[in-house]
């Protein structure tokens, strides 16, 4: 099954207080580490980046916002727009330690829903989405291009909350378990996301201990 990654890069960055896409961890940018592990499993990956150009030196496909200023949905839906393939990841540019294992279990989740059908409920998949511990992380998952039409009238109604709009997506949940698994890290690491300086030095720490 061929897949697209979408990597979402055109937020503000406004709790950090600088664009976290390009912090250092393990000495290189965030962003980088996110894109040599999707490299790994697909050739298919765009950086949906608002109208920003500061990751042109990556050679990977810039998209603009065709909603501006609507946040991660926008990015979402510019990923969506612009995909080759029915199925498409995305993941957040603040997620430090998501790995191609992970993406890898993700799209195999897919296509096991495909040839079981591809329904889940009695409506056709639309989404995989980790669910750790109660908090689902819709900023990594996988998308079906059919949501696109809804996304659209989510975003012309002036609706921003990601979680509000894929709670109504026919969805398949990935549990904290299977993605520890996956991704050969804890559930909260897997799915680890850096809004805050704090969060960022937390990262720091961690890497810093396991070089030991």
């Amino acid at each position: 099954m061929n897949w697209n990654a979408i990597i979402l890069a055109g937020g503000k960055s406004s709790r950090m207080g600088t664009n976290k896409a390009v912090l250092p961890l393990g000495g290189q940018p965030v962003i980088e580490r996110i894109v040599g592990q999707l490299q790994k499993v697909t050739g298919d990956i765009f950086i949906s980046c608002g109208h920003s150009s500061v990751y042109a030196y990556l050679g990977l496909p810039l998209l603009q916002d065709i909603y501006p200023g609507c946040g991660p949905l926008a990015g979402l839906h510019a990923g969506l727009a612009a995909s080759p393939h029915p199925w498409n990841l995305v993941v957040s540019c603040d997620m430090p330690f998501v790995n191609a294992s992970l993406f890898r279990y993700l799209a195999e989740q897919v296509l096991k829903l495909e040839e079981q059908g591809g329904e889940i409920c009695g409506k056709r998949i639309e989404a995989v989405i980790p669910n750790v511990n109660g908090r689902v992380h819709p900023l990594l998952a996988m998308y079906h291009r059919s949501v696109l039409p809804g996304l659209e009238r989510t975003l012309n109604k002036g609706g921003l909350k990601v979680n509000h709009w894929s709670s109504g997506l026919a969805a398949q949940y990935i549990t904290g378990e299977e993605l520890s698994r996956a991704s050969g890290l804890p559930a909260e690491l897997a799915a680890f996301n850096m809004n805050r300086p704090e969060d960022y030095q937390a990262a720091q720490l961690y890497l810093d201990k396991n070089k030991k």
